[in-house]
């Protein structure tokens, strides 16, 4: 059976918005997190201009669409519905590919066919991909749970979840997933630095996530350097109990730790992991 094509990356070429990071994303939902974080620090011009924005997906099938947003603060009010800001500009040119290929005087008839065969292409792939911006979707994609904190070692045969290869990467995206949803609150001493004012439920599920790809990965990084690492389960679970004396009975009440949890204890982690890599590609 072939299998379904998903994305494998989206790329943020450019941007005439100083503060859209020109990187690449494992996902649509983590590069429309990444940017409406970015123009909230920095809307668009005001009446009706727009930031230019150019990007690149990638599917798993090899499948690549470039194209270039124009976004105007109407977009950036009207994405977090749509799903987000690349998303709602994918889904309007799926649409207009697909319903008014067949005007343009700039295509043959065989071009235009085309064009509008990719149209509805591209919305059949846009439906597969899950989304944390819209409203009434769920924000949980692969079942973590978020009910109860897991101890330190748990696994999971089903819940394939990892920080490789990129550790920071990693959480960077799973930060983006809850920056879609939740508002900002600032870093002290950040420089300008937010992290997104995650609930207690929240912090359960991003916490079971990051457990659930240590007790996977630590088996690898001792495959690859020889060494169990130890320190880095050690550092872990004095995070988890100390998440564990933070948490309220409230699941939907904010965190109340939650400036510690995403600019101190998760980069902290990330940088454990990607410093035992690099010490292991530097022997």
């Amino acid at each position: 059976m072939t299998a379904v094509p998903r994305i494998a990356r989206v790329r943020i070429l450019w941007s005439e918005n100083s503060a859209v990071p020109a990187r690449s994303f494992h996902s649509l939902a983590g590069a429309d997190a990444a940017l409406a974080t970015a123009f909230e620090h920095e809307p668009p011009p005001e009446g009706g201009a727009y930031d230019k924005t150019a990007f690149e997906v990638l599917w798993t099938d090899g499948q690549r669409h470039e194209g270039r947003a124009d976004v105007r603060r109407i977009d950036v009010h009207t994405a977090p519905e749509a799903g987000g800001i690349l998303r709602q500009h994918l889904d309007h040119v799926g649409r207009w590919l697909r319903d008014r290929s067949s005007t343009s005087p700039l295509w043959t008839s065989e071009e235009a066919a085309d064009r509008k065969a990719w149209g509805e292409e591209l919305l059949r792939r846009l439906d597969r991909e899950p989304t944390f911006g819209k409203i009434g979707r769920a924000r949980n994609l692969i079942s973590i749970p978020e009910d109860q904190l897991l101890p330190v070692g748990s696994t999971s045969e089903s819940l394939a979840v990892s920080l490789l290869p990129d550790p920071l990467a990693a959480v960077t995206d799973l930060e983006a997933h809850f920056a879609t949803v939740r508002r900002p609150v600032a870093v002290w001493m950040g420089h300008g630095r937010t992290v997104p004012r995650t609930t207690n439920e929240d912090v359960t599920y991003a916490a079971n996530w990051l457990s659930l790809a240590l007790a996977l990965d630590m088996a690898r990084l001792r495959a690859l350097t020889g060494r169990p690492h130890a320190a880095i389960w050690d550092r872990w679970a004095r995070t988890i109990e100390h998440v564990r004396r933070h948490l309220d009975d409230d699941p939907h009440l904010t965190y109340r730790d939650s400036v510690r949890f995403w600019s101190d204890q998760v980069p902290a982690l990330a940088t454990h992991v990607d410093q035992a890599l690099h010490a292991r590609r530097a022997s």
